[in-house]
């Protein structure tokens, strides 16, 4: 019979692992496209992405509401007939906007994905953004920030966004009434114009099917120069001081904290042997915050701390959820957890238990097509050697007490950290 109370022997890596790459296919009008194909399931994964984001627009919100109605009418069809389109080839379409990039995202089965092409590319070059469209999507974002506003997490998060970075900055900007009742059409035909264009674009493919993607790709996408966009990448800068803030909530029964300061993102020498640091301090089931503030005092369900990385920068948030009453001795409890890391050395038994729990979960990730697609994405968006992950295993084994010691004195700084609280302090 199987032992429940013995933990079974962790599995060595092998030296020789190393990720699946992309295979890279300039097309005939210069876009760099990508494919990572494997699997067994003839479906795939088309990403076009375009360099952009809150980063680079010219007024707040525009980024967010085009690239959301992209797909809200054509010249030649209308949102409903896309939506009908897509639903009879059992095909999904998702637009995302984010700090630094515009994502289009077709999952559809292989053998679909050529007949809806000429549909995705009018998508991509000939939105028109309907007003009655714009109105209705605004109306949906003021009704969805009303609900959140009311939660005291996302108040909590929105807010500590701003602390580090400030209100006027890409990074600490939120989608707030003002914003959301001031844009208007214009805002978005002129984001549009400065990001949509095949200069600045890449076309990245995952899954499997038993098609010439390079070719299918190319003959949609490569043939032409389409859109005007000549990318110019904008400038900002913050300048941080830290702040201790509190939102007062005296309906509420609980208070959302979160907790932290500037870091650096995934191309700094220190990222990657600081995330392991974080990850004993709060990254996992077993980390200290969740030992102390959850098993050990009750105060809440979870608490966890998160290395954050961006394009141009990070932070370290530490974040938790309890009722008011005990809101000011959990931030005594995450500052002592800090002291502690900074004062005494990580023991061998808890270090070997994170180094395995990091190996066996990014192992574990890398389960489809999709999840080595997005690995590929990290590697290449931020400049990275195409060995970074092989490096960053060989790092986690590597990594010792005192170099976790170490970083914590060098990085974790407690009155360098902000505090956000909504609710009671």
């Amino acid at each position: 019979m199987l032992d429940r109370t013995t933990a079974p022997v962790a599995g060595k890596l092998n030296d020789d692992f190393k990720l699946q790459s992309a295979k890279k296919h300039p097309l005939n009008n210069g876009i760099k496209f990508h494919t990572l194909l494997c699997g067994n399931q003839e479906a795939v994964r088309l990403e076009l992405i375009f360099n952009g984001g809150n980063w680079n627009q010219n007024k707040a919100g525009a980024s967010y509401f085009t690239t959301k109605l992209l797909s809200a009418g054509t010249p030649n069809y209308s949102s409903k007939q896309i939506e009908n389109i897509l639903a009879l080839s059992g095909a999904f379409l998702e637009l995302e906007s984010n700090n630094e990039k515009n994502t289009l995202t077709l999952y559809v089965l292989a053998k679909h994905l050529e007949s809806l092409l000429p549909l995705v590319f009018e998508i991509i070059t000939q939105p028109t953004f309907p007003q009655e469209e714009l109105d209705n999507l605004k109306k949906i974002s003021l009704q969805n920030l009303s609900v959140n506003l009311g939660k005291t997490s996302y108040v909590a998060s929105t807010n500590f966004r701003e602390a580090i970075f400030g209100n006027t900055h890409p990074y600490g900007r939120a989608l707030t009434e003002p914003v959301i009742s001031g844009i208007d059409r214009d805002a978005l035909v002129e984001f549009f114009k400065q990001t949509f264009s095949h200069s600045n674009c890449d076309i990245v493919l995952s899954g499997n099917g038993s098609i010439d993607f390079e070719n299918v790709i190319n003959k949609y996408f490569g043939q032409s120069s389409w859109g005007s966009a000549v990318p110019q990448l904008q400038e900002h800068s913050f300048q941080y001081s830290p702040i201790k803030q509190t939102v007062e909530k005296e309906a509420s029964v609980q208070s959302s904290i979160r907790m932290g300061l500037p870091m650096f993102n995934i191309s700094h020498p220190d990222y990657l042997e600081t995330s392991i640091l974080i990850e004993i301090l709060g990254g996992y089931f077993g980390s200290r915050l969740m030992k102390n503030i959850r098993e050990d005092k009750g105060y809440t369900y979870g608490i966890s701390s998160s290395l954050v990385s961006m394009q141009h920068g990070g932070y370290l948030v530490i974040g938790t959820d309890v009722g008011c009453e005990n809101t000011a001795e959990t931030i005594n409890e995450i500052y002592h957890e800090i002291e502690v890391l900074r004062n005494e050395s990580v023991g061998e038994e808890e270090l070997n238990l994170v180094k395995n729990y990091l190996t066996g979960s990014f192992l574990n990730s890398l389960n489809t097509p999709f999840a080595l697609a997005d690995r590929f994405k990290s590697i290449y968006f931020n400049g990275l050697p195409s060995n970074f992950y092989t490096h960053y295993l060989q790092t986690i084994q590597n990594v010792s007490a005192e170099r976790i010691q170490q970083l914590a004195n060098q990085y974790l700084i407690v009155n360098k950290f902000s505090e956000v609280v909504v609710g009671k302090r």
